[in-house]
């Protein structure tokens, strides 16, 4: 292995310890069950977008574990969260003119 793939392996591996010590949920060192709890992050940003019910996850899994991070993920997600997803997609973006 070359050590840029070791660079990279070993950034996500800390990416995922760093997420599990975040939210208190040690599964999140599984990179699959990391990416059932972004998921459900991601799903309940684009449920507030759509003014959908936020009470109600949706399901995701009939994994136990899966549905469980997923739902955690849902749950995750903060008013101060959805503000600052909010704020990011309303500021404009930047683009480069070109002057001739």
């Amino acid at each position: 292995m070359s050590s840029v793939s070791l660079t990279n392996k070993h950034g996500r591996v800390q990416q995922r310890i760093q997420a599990a010590g975040f939210f208190g949920i040690p599964e999140l060192k599984n990179p699959r069950y990391l990416l059932c709890f972004k998921d459900g992050r991601k799903a309940h940003f684009k449920a507030a977008l759509a003014s959908a019910d936020l009470q109600a996850i949706p399901l995701y899994s009939h994994h136990a574990t899966r549905q469980s991070l997923f739902a955690k993920g849902w749950q995750s997600v903060t008013e101060l969260d959805r503000l600052r997803a909010g704020a990011r997609l309303s500021q404009p973006q930047d683009k480069e003119t070109h002057h001739a």
